[in-house]
């Protein structure tokens, strides 16, 4: 059996709970995946902190924790696990790839970040953007917290904290189940990701984003200001503690009337929300 995989019965229960159908193309599952997952940090220091590794190995875990009604935010390695095994499960040609730090202001000497490969096309669910890149391809996307950048081998060009840059590069990109957990293992102590919880989503295009302060309060953000998170800003549409404020992934109505404003309001044209592609 083909590394990352899942029961079908799984895979289906996911892609009907997040109202996708069967045999839809990969953006489409992608882009309801991310609006479904949180993304973050919070499954990763639980673990941590119980004395083992940080999940993602397993491509069921996380799935099904969410399925029972987890709020957990996960890795990028449970994101490409769990999100390549239901695709898997779907009929395409799913790899792991690995990606490590080049270079970065304020960021770890060793970080590494994990990037699906499906049907030959790169994938990162976790910072985006949702539709598959052929390498070599130039992207900027609004639902995205990193661009796809031409280099010798696949490059991510992000932003950190909505403002250092960071470059990831590919490293390789068929890793095996014992391959992931020694990454994992290597997480748990270098890492990009800092103990602070966070979790993020997308909805409607914009990545919204809860982060818990040093008081124990947290703010929830949504992306505004243009097509590139180079110039996109982040500003706080709701306070409260961490918990209520993730749990709100689950009501997409709750989470519109909060920001209070639509996409054009909030600087994001139907151009812009769009993005730009270039061969």
């Amino acid at each position: 059996m083909t590394y990352p995989s899942i029961d079908p019965v799984l895979a289906g229960e996911v892609l009907q709970t997040i109202g996708v159908a069967d045999g839809a193309d990969v953006e489409t599952v992608v882009t309801a995946f991310r609006g479904w997952m949180p993304a973050g940090s919070t499954a990763k220091w639980a673990a941590v902190d119980r004395g083992e590794d940080p999940p993602g190995a397993d491509p069921g875990h996380a799935l099904t924790a969410r399925l029972d009604g987890s709020h957990a935010s996960w890795s990028c390695w449970a994101f490409c696990t769990g999100l390549g095994a239901v695709l898997a499960a779907q009929g395409h040609d799913v790899r792991i790839a690995v990606e490590h730090l080049r270079s970065g202001a304020q960021v770890p000497l060793v970080d590494f970040h994990s990037v699906l490969v499906v049907d030959g096309a790169l994938v990162d669910a976790f910072l985006g953007p949702s539709a598959p890149v052929a390498p070599g391809d130039d992207v900027t996307r609004p639902d995205a917290w990193a661009s796809w950048v031409p280099g010798v081998r696949p490059d991510h060009l992000g932003t950190r904290g909505g403002s250092s840059i960071f470059r990831y590069r590919q490293l390789a990109d068929h890793l095996d189940e014992r391959d992931v957990r020694a990454f994992l293992a290597i997480s748990a102590t270098h890492t990009g990701v800092g103990r602070r919880r966070t979790a993020h989503w997308l909805v409607d295009d914009r990545l919204w984003f809860v982060r818990e302060g040093d008081d124990g309060a947290s703010a929830l953000r949504v992306t505004a200001g243009g097509m590139s998170p180079f110039v996109q800003t982040r500003p706080v549409v709701a306070r409260g503690s961490f918990d209520e404020l993730v749990a709100r992934i689950d009501d997409r109505r709750s989470l519109v009337s909060t920001s209070e404003r639509g996409p054009r309001q909030l600087g994001l044209s139907n151009r812009a929300r769009r993005g730009s592609h270039r061969r």
